[in-house]
Order: structure tokens, then sequence, then C-alpha cells
């Protein structure tokens, strides 16, 4: 019987993305520093224009936080399009080619011809999909205690909220990157599965937006995933474990179609 994880194949994917994952968890750790000293630069000189009403609410409503307090800066900078990129980018981008883009280049074939069933290597790139997530995540939040500290304002973070916000984000990531998995295991090239994850990225997206911006449209909402990715709730010590429950129950829907879908595929000769 296989193992349910294939250490090599793990070991193969790993190398061959290191050096980008270590960009990626450098840039998320650099953007992260900057909320806290754009907070303790700004916040509390400009903090006084919210009172003014000089900031139109609908403004507010967008943005999600408000962004001259610590946990509002943080959570503005983590829920920025730049953020979102970077912590989507080996999820969606490396989840989406995994297995697709092993058949478009034929290699797929002597992949599995070697004595690793396909639901070992769909686990096995899910889990590495996991750690690459779970990597990202820690470099954001180290970059954010860092930008505390340096500006003395490191007492304000609460270790929990911290760690609850990590968890949080960690499943949103492992449900795309499941979303994205799954549909590399249904089609033969690439273009199939890119295309489903760009299009659930950026319908999702707007939804969230829409509904934050226009009342009337905020039944939407709940049919995005970034509806549940909660850094302002979560820092404010809300609780998000509904949040929480739909994020894993996406990931474990989509890894279960997987795996049932993948071992029933029959795999034609390439092409």
């Amino acid at each position: 019987m296989n193992a349910p994880l294939n250490r090599a194949l793990a070991a193969r994917t790993w190398r061959a993305q290191r050096s980008r994952v270590a960009l990626v968890c450098l840039a998320l750790a650099g953007w992260s520093f900057l909320m806290p000293v754009i907070y303790a630069t700004f916040g509390r000189q400009l903090g006084a224009l919210l009172d003014t009403g000089i900031i139109p609410a609908p403004f507010l409503r967008l943005l999600g936080a408000d962004p001259f307090s610590l946990t509002g800066a943080i959570a503005l900078g983590w829920v920025h399009p730049i953020a979102i990129g970077l912590f989507v980018l080996f999820p969606i981008g490396l989840g989406a080619a995994m297995i697709a883009g092993e058949r478009q280049r034929g290699t797929l074939e002597v992949l599995l011809s070697r004595p690793l069933s396909r639901r070992t290597l769909f686990l096995t790139h899910l889990a590495t999909l996991a750690a690459i997530a779970l990597l990202t995540v820690i470099a954001a939040l180290a970059g954010t205690v860092l930008g505390a500290a340096a500006n003395g304002i490191a007492a304000e973070l609460d270790p929990g909220r911290l760690a609850v916000l990590g968890l949080n984000t960690w499943l949103f990531l492992v449900a795309l990157g499941s979303v994205a998995l799954a549909a590399s295991a249904s089609f033969d090239r690439m273009a199939g599965p890119v295309g489903i994850v760009i299009a659930l990225l950026l319908v999702g997206y707007l939804l969230e937006v829409l509904g934050t911006l226009w009342p009337d449209a905020a039944f939407l909402q709940p049919l995005t995933p970034f509806h549940y990715l909660r850094p302002l709730e979560v820092l404010g010590g809300r609780q998000v474990r509904v949040d929480l429950a739909v994020l894993a129950v996406l990931a474990a829907a989509a890894a279960g179609y997987g795996l049932w879908r993948f071992p029933r595929r029959d795999l034609a000769a390439p092409s």
C-alpha cells in the first residue's frame, strides 16, 4: 500500500520552488513591516480626521478598517491587493500547474509509472501547497511584529489575535489551493485550471468589494471566499469561528472532489 505522502515528490517540488518561495516571503515580510510604520508615523496625528467627517463613509467601508489605528492599518495592509496577490501566488498559481502542467509537458505519465498512486500524488501536492502557504503567513506575521517592535508599539499587539489571524489566512490560502489543485487534476492543459482560479480570484474579490460599497449587494459577499478572511474582526477580538469553519469545509470539499476525480480520469496519449 502506498503511503499517503511521498517525500521524494515533496522534496522535488520544494527544490524547484524554494527560491521563489523565499522571494515571496521576503516581499510579504517587507510589506507587513510597513503597516505598523505607517501607523506609528501618521496614525496618531491624522486620526482626528475621522472625527471631522472629511473622509467619506463609503470610502471607509471600502477600506474595511480605520487606517489610523494599529489594528486597522494591519488589517488594511493584510487585504490590500498587493498582499492578496503575494499570498495567493503559490496556492493558486502553483496549485493550478502542479498536475495539469505535468500532463501538458508529458511528464505526468512518467511520474505515475513509478510506485506512486494518484491519490498519493494529489495529497503530496496538497500538503506541499499547505506548507508553502504556512511559510508565507509566518513571514507576514513576522514582518508585522518586527515593524511594531522597530517603532516601539509591539506591546499594542495581541499574540493570541495574531495567531488567529494566521490561522484564518492559512485556511483561506489552503481553501484556494485546494480548489486550484482540484481543477488542475481535472484538465490535460493548464488553460482550464488557470482560467478557473483566475475567475474565482477576480470575481470573488469584485463581489466582496461590491457588497462593501453597495449595501443592496451585500448578499453576494458570502458567495466568495474573500468574505471569510477577517483580519479586522480577528484583530478586534471578535469571534470568527464560523468563517474558519466555512474555509475548512471549502478546502475539504475541493480536496475531496480532487481525490475522487483524479483517480477516475482516463489519461489519453499525449498529443
